[in-house]
């Protein structure tokens, strides 16, 4: 903001929230994740094609990396059912997001993340991250001489 930024992408800080849905393992990774844990790329395409994404290495991404990158159709264990959740099963490099009821291989399953992974460490409620980030705003701004009126 104080550059003139109009907002951020801040998914992955309220993937820690008491609030999220996600599975306590897929929490744990992004806790403990270093900015250097993620891959940007399409490799979770199935149900989203195309699409770039970033997300937590993982077994899924190692596996493929180790087979030489290929292409959707010849990737490694492609279609195999890793996990099952609420709504069904999942399949490796499923575009899925683990869920508090998913059961199954959740290493294996997208851990979607952002670069700023490495900021997030510890789990609190929604509306004390959103507070948090205000208050930071506001002090940043008044020392930079701007007005902090929001």
């Amino acid at each position: 903001m104080a550059l003139g930024a109009a907002g951020a992408w801040i998914g992955t800080r309220f993937l820690a929230s008491i609030e999220a849905p996600i599975h306590a393992r897929y929490r744990d990774r992004i806790l403990s994740a270093k900015e250097t844990d993620t891959e940007y790329g399409t490799v979770f395409d199935v149900g989203w094609p195309d699409a770039p994404h970033r997300s937590l290495r993982n077994k899924t991404i190692e596996a493929w990396e180790a087979a030489g990158r290929p292409p959707t159709g010849g990737r490694p264990n492609e279609g195999v059912v890793v996990a099952k959740s609420p709504y069904g099963d999942v399949v490796s490099y499923q575009s899925h997001t683990p869920g508090s009821g998913d059961e199954g291989d959740i290493d294996a399953l997208a851990l979607w993340s952002g670069q700023g992974v490495s900021l997030v460490r510890h789990v609190q409620p929604a509306a004390e991250i959103v507070r948090e980030m205000s208050d930071e705003a506001r002090a940043i701004l008044a020392r930079l001489g701007n007005d902090p009126s929001f």
